[in-house]
């Protein structure tokens, strides 16, 4: 089953059960997705999808910092809910001991070894993984393997 067909059905059950949070947050994901179908002229496949939630996912997850420092409890406590919601249409995220076999595995096939080399390996890395893996956990791993491969 298509993961926005998974969201249509989540969404039905939701407005059956009168789930007005589900449903607002829903409702606003499929509204991302169906503008990201705008742009770009086509359907979007699950990847795309995924990428589209991840987009999301990050918004919210900026959102609740604010609201943190905000003190807006009740804020906080909605963003964490929806943010929960979204995370069941994503992918479970890669360990990072399998990012780093990829930053090795690629690094020497790009010939990454300093910092200036970061954006050419994370590119290749991002590729390899996919919607696997997070941005921030690639660029962590990167970061490491390359400023250990400058200490050397």
């Amino acid at each position: 089953m298509k993961l926005q067909d998974q969201i249509q059905d989540k969404l039905k059950a939701a407005m059956k059960l009168r789930d007005a949070d589900v449903v607002t947050t829903l409702r606003g994901v499929q509204a991302a997705i169906k503008n990201k179908a705008i742009d770009i002229g086509r359907d979007l496949e699950d990847s795309e999808v995924i990428d589209v939630l991840k987009t999301s996912s990050k918004q919210l997850a900026d959102a609740m910092e604010d609201f943190i420092k905000a003190e807006r409890t009740d804020l906080v406590d909605k963003s964490k809910k929806e943010l929960e919601l979204l995370k069941e249409f994503l992918p479970t995220p890669m360990e990072r001991a399998k990012i780093k076999e990829h930053v090795i595995k690629l690094a020497t096939e790009v010939g990454a070894t300093t910092m200036k080399d970061m954006g050419k390996l994370m590119g290749a890395v991002m590729k390899a993984v996919g919607a696997a893996a997070t941005g921030d956990d690639v660029r962590a791993e990167v970061e490491e393997y390359l400023k250990n491969g400058e200490k050397k």
